[in-house]
Protein backbone atom coordinates (compact mmCIF):
# COMPACT_ATOMS: atom_id res chain seq x y z
CA UNK A 1 0.00 0.00 0.00
CA UNK A 2 1.42 3.64 -0.78
CA UNK A 3 2.14 5.79 1.51
CA UNK A 4 0.50 9.25 2.16
CA UNK A 5 3.56 10.43 0.27
CA UNK A 6 3.80 8.41 -2.69
CA UNK A 7 0.13 8.70 -3.23
CA UNK A 8 0.80 12.98 -3.04
CA UNK A 9 3.02 12.87 -5.31
CA UNK A 10 1.63 10.49 -7.66
CA UNK A 11 -1.38 12.93 -8.34
CA UNK A 12 1.13 15.66 -9.33
CA UNK A 13 2.96 13.18 -11.76
CA UNK A 14 -0.03 12.10 -13.11
CA UNK A 15 -1.08 15.94 -13.50
CA UNK A 16 2.70 17.20 -15.20
CA UNK A 17 3.72 19.22 -11.68
CA UNK A 18 6.91 17.86 -11.85
CA UNK A 19 8.61 20.42 -9.92
CA UNK A 20 6.02 19.48 -7.47
CA UNK A 21 7.05 15.73 -7.19
CA UNK A 22 10.57 16.68 -6.73
CA UNK A 23 10.17 18.91 -3.78
CA UNK A 24 7.96 16.24 -1.94
CA UNK A 25 9.92 13.11 -2.64
CA UNK A 26 13.78 14.02 -2.71
CA UNK A 27 14.13 14.62 1.01
CA UNK A 28 12.74 11.44 1.34
CA UNK A 29 15.31 9.38 -0.30
CA UNK A 30 16.50 7.61 3.06
CA UNK A 31 12.52 6.59 3.82
CA UNK A 32 11.94 4.89 0.45
CA UNK A 33 15.64 3.78 -0.47
CA UNK A 34 13.81 0.16 -1.59
CA UNK A 35 10.27 1.79 -3.12
CA UNK A 36 10.45 1.38 -7.22
CA UNK A 37 7.56 4.01 -7.84
CA UNK A 38 9.81 6.50 -5.89
CA UNK A 39 12.67 6.11 -7.90
CA UNK A 40 10.66 5.95 -10.94
CA UNK A 41 8.63 9.36 -10.22
CA UNK A 42 12.08 11.27 -9.53
CA UNK A 43 13.60 9.86 -12.45
CA UNK A 44 11.30 10.97 -15.24
CA UNK A 45 10.24 14.02 -13.21
CA UNK A 46 13.77 14.93 -13.37
CA UNK A 47 13.51 14.00 -17.35
CA UNK A 48 11.07 16.31 -17.58
CA UNK A 49 12.52 19.28 -16.28
CA UNK A 50 16.05 19.01 -17.75
CA UNK A 51 17.86 17.28 -15.00
CA UNK A 52 19.45 14.28 -16.79
CA UNK A 53 21.79 13.86 -14.24
CA UNK A 54 19.49 13.61 -11.84
CA UNK A 55 17.02 11.42 -13.60
CA UNK A 56 20.59 9.23 -14.25
CA UNK A 57 21.05 8.67 -10.78
CA UNK A 58 17.21 8.02 -9.77
CA UNK A 59 16.70 5.76 -12.65
CA UNK A 60 19.69 3.40 -12.51
CA UNK A 61 18.31 3.00 -9.20
CA UNK A 62 14.79 2.09 -9.76
CA UNK A 63 16.05 -0.76 -12.83
CA UNK A 64 18.17 -2.20 -9.92
CA UNK A 65 14.72 -2.61 -8.12
CA UNK A 66 12.80 -3.95 -11.20
CA UNK A 67 14.63 -4.73 -14.10
CA UNK A 68 12.28 -5.17 -16.42
CA UNK A 69 10.53 -2.03 -16.25
CA UNK A 70 9.67 -0.97 -20.12
CA UNK A 71 9.01 2.76 -19.10
CA UNK A 72 12.43 2.93 -16.71
CA UNK A 73 14.59 1.98 -19.31
CA UNK A 74 13.20 4.23 -21.96
CA UNK A 75 14.06 6.75 -19.48
CA UNK A 76 17.37 5.55 -19.33
CA UNK A 77 17.55 5.34 -23.19
CA UNK A 78 16.31 9.32 -23.42
CA UNK A 79 19.44 10.62 -20.99
CA UNK A 80 21.84 7.83 -24.08
CA UNK A 81 20.66 10.02 -26.43
CA UNK A 82 20.78 13.25 -25.07
CA UNK A 83 24.36 12.71 -23.71
CA UNK A 84 25.08 11.66 -27.81
CA UNK A 85 25.98 8.04 -26.51
CA UNK A 86 23.53 7.08 -29.44
CA UNK A 87 24.80 2.60 -29.45
CA UNK A 88 23.56 2.73 -25.46
CA UNK A 89 20.22 4.46 -26.62
CA UNK A 90 20.04 1.54 -29.31
CA UNK A 91 20.75 -0.61 -26.81
CA UNK A 92 18.11 -0.12 -24.35
CA UNK A 93 15.60 0.24 -27.24
CA UNK A 94 16.48 -3.06 -28.03
CA UNK A 95 15.68 -4.40 -24.81
CA UNK A 96 12.45 -2.79 -24.60
CA UNK A 97 11.49 -4.45 -27.82
CA UNK A 98 12.65 -7.75 -26.58
CA UNK A 99 10.53 -7.41 -24.01
CA UNK A 100 7.06 -5.77 -25.87
CA UNK A 101 8.09 -5.99 -29.89
CA UNK A 102 4.68 -3.83 -30.47
CA UNK A 103 6.27 -1.04 -28.45
CA UNK A 104 6.11 2.40 -29.95
CA UNK A 105 8.21 4.57 -27.83
CA UNK A 106 11.31 2.16 -28.57
CA UNK A 107 10.73 2.20 -32.41
CA UNK A 108 9.87 5.75 -32.38
CA UNK A 109 13.44 6.55 -30.98
CA UNK A 110 15.10 3.68 -33.14
CA UNK A 111 13.67 5.84 -36.24
CA UNK A 112 14.86 9.28 -34.77
CA UNK A 113 18.53 7.78 -34.81
CA UNK A 114 17.69 6.76 -38.32
CA UNK A 115 16.38 10.02 -39.50
CA UNK A 116 18.96 12.19 -37.65
CA UNK A 117 21.80 10.17 -38.59
CA UNK A 118 23.94 12.52 -39.72
CA UNK A 119 25.91 14.81 -37.02
CA UNK A 120 24.85 18.10 -37.67
CA UNK A 121 21.43 16.84 -38.11
CA UNK A 122 20.75 14.78 -34.92
CA UNK A 123 22.67 17.87 -32.89
CA UNK A 124 19.96 20.07 -34.27
CA UNK A 125 17.12 18.11 -33.48
CA UNK A 126 18.83 17.36 -30.08
CA UNK A 127 18.96 21.53 -29.56
CA UNK A 128 15.12 21.80 -31.02
CA UNK A 129 14.04 19.57 -27.90
CA UNK A 130 12.30 17.49 -30.20
CA UNK A 131 13.58 14.17 -28.27
CA UNK A 132 11.55 15.00 -25.29
CA UNK A 133 8.90 13.50 -27.18
CA UNK A 134 10.75 10.14 -26.14
CA UNK A 135 10.19 10.83 -22.16
CA UNK A 136 7.93 7.87 -21.21
CA UNK A 137 3.92 9.48 -21.27
CA UNK A 138 4.93 13.21 -21.87
CA UNK A 139 2.96 12.75 -25.17
CA UNK A 140 -0.03 11.36 -22.98
CA UNK A 141 0.31 14.53 -20.97
CA UNK A 142 0.77 17.09 -23.43
CA UNK A 143 -2.91 15.97 -25.21
CA UNK A 144 -4.53 15.96 -21.41
CA UNK A 145 -2.63 19.40 -21.17
CA UNK A 146 -3.97 20.70 -24.71
CA UNK A 147 -7.71 19.09 -24.54
CA UNK A 148 -8.36 20.71 -20.89
CA UNK A 149 -5.99 24.06 -21.23
CA UNK A 150 -8.83 26.48 -23.20
CA UNK A 151 -12.24 25.80 -21.08
CA UNK A 152 -9.61 26.36 -17.47
CA UNK A 153 -8.27 29.69 -18.26
CA UNK A 154 -11.24 31.68 -17.33
CA UNK A 155 -11.53 29.66 -14.28
CA UNK A 156 -8.06 30.10 -13.40
CA UNK A 157 -8.16 33.81 -14.19
CA UNK A 158 -11.15 34.28 -12.26
CA UNK A 159 -10.36 32.32 -8.93
CA UNK A 160 -6.91 33.81 -9.09
CA UNK A 161 -8.42 37.57 -9.00
CA UNK A 162 -10.97 36.40 -6.33
CA UNK A 163 -8.27 34.86 -3.59
CA UNK A 164 -5.91 38.00 -4.80
CA UNK A 165 -9.17 40.45 -3.52
CA UNK A 166 -9.48 38.39 -0.58
CA UNK A 167 -6.05 37.26 0.74
CA UNK A 168 -4.43 40.94 -0.21
CA UNK A 169 -7.07 43.57 0.26
CA UNK A 170 -9.91 42.03 2.62
CA UNK A 171 -8.20 39.50 4.82
CA UNK A 172 -3.81 38.58 4.80
CA UNK A 173 -3.77 35.14 5.83
CA UNK A 174 -1.01 33.99 8.57
CA UNK A 175 0.69 32.43 6.32
CA UNK A 176 2.57 29.90 8.99
CA UNK A 177 0.54 29.80 12.39
CA UNK A 178 2.75 26.71 13.67
CA UNK A 179 5.52 30.28 13.41
CA UNK A 180 3.34 33.20 14.59
CA UNK A 181 2.46 31.29 17.87
CA UNK A 182 5.80 31.60 19.03
CA UNK A 183 6.40 35.03 20.78
CA UNK A 184 9.22 36.81 22.93
CA UNK A 185 8.00 37.87 26.32
CA UNK A 186 6.66 41.68 25.98
CA UNK A 187 8.19 42.78 29.02
CA UNK A 188 11.26 42.26 31.27
CA UNK A 189 14.90 41.67 30.04
CA UNK A 190 15.68 38.81 27.17
CA UNK A 191 19.53 38.34 28.33
CA UNK A 192 21.61 36.14 30.58
CA UNK A 193 25.17 38.61 31.28
CA UNK A 194 26.04 36.02 33.67
CA UNK A 195 26.95 33.09 30.97
CA UNK A 196 30.21 33.61 28.48
CA UNK A 197 28.42 33.69 24.61
CA UNK A 198 29.90 34.18 21.42
CA UNK A 199 27.55 37.15 20.74
CA UNK A 200 26.65 39.55 23.43
CA UNK A 201 23.23 41.43 22.11
CA UNK A 202 20.89 43.99 23.84
CA UNK A 203 17.54 43.15 24.17
CA UNK A 204 16.68 44.92 21.25
CA UNK A 205 18.54 43.25 19.11
CA UNK A 206 17.49 40.26 20.79
CA UNK A 207 13.88 40.95 19.27
CA UNK A 208 15.19 42.29 16.04
CA UNK A 209 16.61 38.96 15.27
CA UNK A 210 14.10 36.89 16.44
CA UNK A 211 11.47 39.02 14.39
CA UNK A 212 13.97 38.39 11.66
CA UNK A 213 13.36 34.64 12.36
CA UNK A 214 9.80 34.42 11.77
CA UNK A 215 9.86 36.87 9.05
CA UNK A 216 12.25 34.43 6.95
CA UNK A 217 9.84 31.50 7.91
CA UNK A 218 6.95 33.72 6.74
CA UNK A 219 8.55 33.91 3.54
CA UNK A 220 9.41 29.76 3.33
CA UNK A 221 13.49 30.80 3.63
CA UNK A 222 14.02 27.94 6.18
CA UNK A 223 17.52 27.81 5.43
CA UNK A 224 17.85 31.58 6.36
CA UNK A 225 15.93 31.37 9.54
CA UNK A 226 18.50 28.55 10.95
CA UNK A 227 21.27 30.37 10.53
CA UNK A 228 19.95 33.53 12.30
CA UNK A 229 18.28 30.70 15.04
CA UNK A 230 22.28 29.72 15.77
CA UNK A 231 22.80 33.06 16.33
CA UNK A 232 20.72 33.56 18.70
CA UNK A 233 21.58 30.41 20.05
CA UNK A 234 25.44 31.45 20.69
CA UNK A 235 24.39 35.45 22.20
CA UNK A 236 23.43 36.30 25.50
CA UNK A 237 19.73 35.65 25.17
CA UNK A 238 18.45 33.78 27.89
CA UNK A 239 17.27 30.29 28.59
CA UNK A 240 13.52 30.80 28.29
CA UNK A 241 14.36 32.83 24.69
CA UNK A 242 16.64 30.20 23.77
CA UNK A 243 13.85 27.50 24.34
CA UNK A 244 11.57 29.47 22.04
CA UNK A 245 14.10 29.63 19.14
CA UNK A 246 14.76 25.76 19.34
CA UNK A 247 11.19 25.42 18.95
CA UNK A 248 11.08 27.39 15.87
CA UNK A 249 14.18 25.30 14.71
CA UNK A 250 11.62 22.28 14.81
CA UNK A 251 9.70 23.96 12.49
CA UNK A 252 12.76 23.58 9.90
CA UNK A 253 11.64 22.00 6.29
CA UNK A 254 14.12 19.41 4.61
CA UNK A 255 14.72 21.08 1.33
CA UNK A 256 15.57 19.08 -2.27
CA UNK A 257 17.52 20.21 -5.02
CA UNK A 258 14.91 22.08 -6.98
CA UNK A 259 13.79 23.58 -3.25
CA UNK A 260 16.65 25.28 -1.76
CA UNK A 261 16.34 28.94 -1.73
CA UNK A 262 19.33 30.04 0.03
CA UNK A 263 22.65 28.15 -0.35
CA UNK A 264 25.75 29.06 1.53
CA UNK A 265 28.77 28.90 -0.21
CA UNK A 266 31.55 26.94 1.27
CA UNK A 267 33.36 30.40 1.89
CA UNK A 268 30.63 32.02 3.95
CA UNK A 269 31.11 28.41 6.15
CA UNK A 270 34.66 28.71 6.54
CA UNK A 271 34.54 32.21 7.77
CA UNK A 272 32.23 31.51 10.78
CA UNK A 273 31.35 27.59 10.65
CA UNK A 274 29.38 27.69 14.35
CA UNK A 275 26.16 29.93 12.72
CA UNK A 276 25.74 27.70 9.70
CA UNK A 277 25.41 24.39 12.10
CA UNK A 278 22.18 22.49 10.94
CA UNK A 279 21.99 24.90 7.78
CA UNK A 280 21.01 23.19 4.22
CA UNK A 281 24.00 23.59 1.42
CA UNK A 282 24.35 22.52 -2.00
CA UNK A 283 28.02 21.78 -2.80
CA UNK A 284 29.86 20.53 -6.04
CA UNK A 285 33.33 18.40 -6.00
CA UNK A 286 34.64 15.23 -6.31
CA UNK A 287 35.30 12.94 -3.94
CA UNK A 288 38.33 10.71 -1.69
CA UNK A 289 38.83 7.77 0.51
CA UNK A 290 35.17 6.54 -0.07
CA UNK A 291 34.19 3.89 2.36
CA UNK A 292 30.68 1.81 1.75
CA UNK A 293 28.75 -0.72 3.63
CA UNK A 294 25.19 -2.04 2.86
CA UNK A 295 23.13 1.03 5.00
CA UNK A 296 26.29 3.39 5.24
CA UNK A 297 28.61 5.62 3.07
CA UNK A 298 31.62 7.83 4.24
CA UNK A 299 33.64 10.03 2.02
CA UNK A 300 36.33 13.02 1.79
CA UNK A 301 34.62 15.69 -0.09
CA UNK A 302 36.85 18.09 -2.27
CA UNK A 303 34.45 21.20 -2.87
CA UNK A 304 34.65 22.87 -5.56
CA UNK A 305 37.25 20.50 -7.04
CA UNK A 306 34.52 18.77 -9.47
CA UNK A 307 36.06 20.60 -12.77
CA UNK A 308 40.01 20.05 -11.21
CA UNK A 309 40.93 23.51 -10.76
CA UNK A 310 40.48 25.20 -7.89
CA UNK A 311 40.07 23.30 -4.62
CA UNK A 312 38.06 24.97 -1.89
CA UNK A 313 38.43 23.39 1.19
CA UNK A 314 37.48 19.44 2.67
CA UNK A 315 34.59 17.90 4.71
CA UNK A 316 33.69 14.53 5.84
CA UNK A 317 30.15 13.56 4.10
CA UNK A 318 28.23 10.62 5.52
CA UNK A 319 25.38 9.12 4.06
CA UNK A 320 22.98 6.77 5.74
CA UNK A 321 21.10 5.42 2.50
CA UNK A 322 22.86 3.36 -0.31
CA UNK A 323 23.61 4.88 -3.24
CA UNK A 324 25.83 4.41 -6.55
CA UNK A 325 29.19 6.06 -6.43
CA UNK A 326 31.85 6.82 -8.71
CA UNK A 327 35.00 8.22 -7.47
CA UNK A 328 36.07 8.98 -11.15
CA UNK A 329 33.20 11.61 -12.07
CA UNK A 330 32.51 14.86 -9.93
CA UNK A 331 29.19 14.80 -7.77
CA UNK A 332 26.71 17.11 -5.86
CA UNK A 333 25.82 16.96 -2.71
CA UNK A 334 22.65 18.67 -1.02
CA UNK A 335 23.17 17.69 2.90
CA UNK A 336 22.92 19.44 6.24
CA UNK A 337 26.45 20.93 8.44
CA UNK A 338 26.75 18.73 11.21
CA UNK A 339 29.38 19.74 14.24
CA UNK A 340 29.96 16.81 15.97
CA UNK A 341 32.73 16.52 18.91
CA UNK A 342 35.94 16.72 16.42
CA UNK A 343 35.30 18.19 13.32
CA UNK A 344 32.22 19.46 11.34
CA UNK A 345 30.53 16.94 8.93
CA UNK A 346 28.39 17.00 5.90
CA UNK A 347 25.40 14.72 6.42
CA UNK A 348 23.78 14.19 3.00
CA UNK A 349 20.05 13.82 2.28
CA UNK A 350 20.16 13.80 -1.28
CA UNK A 351 23.63 12.98 -4.27
CA UNK A 352 23.85 13.15 -8.00
CA UNK A 353 26.43 12.11 -9.80
CA UNK A 354 27.48 13.68 -13.10
CA UNK A 355 29.77 13.58 -15.84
Amino acid sequence: MRSKTLKKASKYFNSGKYNKVLQILEPQVCRYRQDFDFFYFLGISCLNTADFGGGYSYLQRAIDIKPDDINTIAGLALVHLKRQENSEAIQEWFKILDLDPKNKLAKKGLESLKKYSKQEDFVEYLESGKYLNLVPGRNKLATIIKITYFSLLFLVFFTFISFYIYNIIIQPAIKRPEISAVKLNNFGSLTNNDIKSYYQFSDKKIRRVFELIREYFDNYQDNLAMREINRLLLSNADELTKEKVILLSSYISIPGFSTLKTNYSYQEFLQEPKIYQNCYVHWKGRLSNLITNDNHIMFDFLVGYDDKKILEGIIPVTLNFGARIDSNFPIEVLGKIINTENEYVLEAISVHQYQ
